[in-house]
């Protein structure tokens, strides 16, 4: 068959290479959601007549028919991690009839200059027991590519397009040396983004571990301070008795905007570690509720409020516990409160109404 013959195959088969696209599209942002992978982006491409053109003309390419070529179709998924390059292409191969001689690994590429081709190359084309699906029976034996990368090597391998650049031959010494550099530190600033995710996953899996049994070792962060507020016997105790005092339901799941202030309130008071915050609960927790009644003199009825919030007012109490008015405003300046002397006053003004 000649290129006419192919480009003739192409034109009469364009509706069906677009549906094939859109079709195939979705299935893989249903199968990577279903999987649980969080992925940067899926992205798709029907060849233009154009585009074919210039490919079966090229003198290093020999094709029989319109099915011979694999890329028509194409997709790229991009992950954010390059971990996860290999976690996707285990779901592809799952999914799909892949066409093993036509794939191509190119992160086993032998150049150490070669960062932006170090994608995966998938062919592949859909199973007999999804081809039986009418809305399927009709990309029979059609092939496409699917193309999986980190975001840093689809960076890489994007601004060499918008470039130019395509082979070292092409570049002075210098220039070479120069990409030889940044492609290094590209493909370091790729496995820290995966160490570093995998340390995070180990310290969350950890934790519980950590805060049971050393909790003087445990730093103060969002992800223990989230995970104590959460967890912690004596601090649900102490939220459930505030239900009442707000007028509310139920609690929900902590914040993590709100934490984030109250990790600040924390650190200016110069607490910064589990421990050191449990000692705070066990000396001031009793002045929480009855603070709070005196606090808020009408309650309006709530749906729920946010685990964690005791903290707000145990830092309320160690405030009027201190009564220091510049110590006071410098640790409510962790939050954006409109009139923060106003605040520090108010909060006085209730401690000392309390009968202690």
């Amino acid at each position: 068959m000649g290129k006419k013959e192919i480009l003739a195959e192409f034109d009469a088969k364009t509706n069906i290479l677009l549906s094939l696209e859109s079709m195939t599209s979705s299935l893989l942002q249903a199968l990577v959601s279903q999987d649980g992978v969080q992925i940067h982006s899926i992205t798709s491409r029907t060849k233009q007549r154009e585009s074919l053109v210039g490919k079966i003309g090229r003198p290093d390419k020999s094709y029989e028919n319109l099915l011979e070529i694999t890329d028509v179709v194409g997709f790229r998924i991009t992950t954010y991690f390059s971990e996860d390059v290999d976690n996707i292409a285990g779901l592809i191969e799952k999914e799909f009839s892949i066409d093993r001689e036509n794939s191509i690994d190119k992160r086993k590429s032998l150049e150490p200059d070669r960062f932006g081709y170090m994608s995966l190359h998938l062919v592949g084309q859909h199973k007999n027991s999804r081809l039986k699906l009418p809305e399927y029976k009709h990309f029979k034996s059609i092939k496409f590519e699917i193309q999986i990368r980190s975001i840093l090597q689809h960076a890489w391998a994007e601004i060499e397009h918008d470039i130019g650049y395509k082979s070292t031959k092409e570049v002075p010494d210098e220039l070479k040396r120069r990409f030889s550099r940044l492609a290094g530190l590209l493909e370091l600033a790729d496995e820290e983004f995966q160490s570093i995710k995998n340390g995070i996953e180990y310290y969350r899996s950890n934790l519980p571990e950590q805060v049971n049994s050393s909790p003087d070792d445990v730093s103060l962060n969002l992800e223990s301070l989230t995970y104590f507020v959460n967890t912690n016997d004596k601090v649900k105790t102490l939220e459930n008795e505030m239900l009442s005092a707000f007028n509310c339901e139920e609690l929900t799941p902590a914040k993590d905007r709100s934490l984030a202030h109250n990790l600040e309130f924390l650190n200016r008071m110069e607490i910064f570690t589990l421990g050191q915050l449990i000692e705070k609960i066990e000396d001031v927790s009793s002045f929480v509720v009855p603070f709070l009644k005196v606090w808020i003199s009408e309650p309006r009825k709530s749906q729920s409020i946010s685990r964690g919030i005791s903290l707000l007012y145990l830092t309320y109490i160690n405030l009027a516990m201190r009564d220091d008015r510049s110590y006071s405003e410098y640790v409510l300046g962790a939050a954006p409160f409109d009139d923060i002397s106003s605040l520090a006053d108010e909060i006085q003004e209730t401690w000392s109404q309390l009968k202690i």
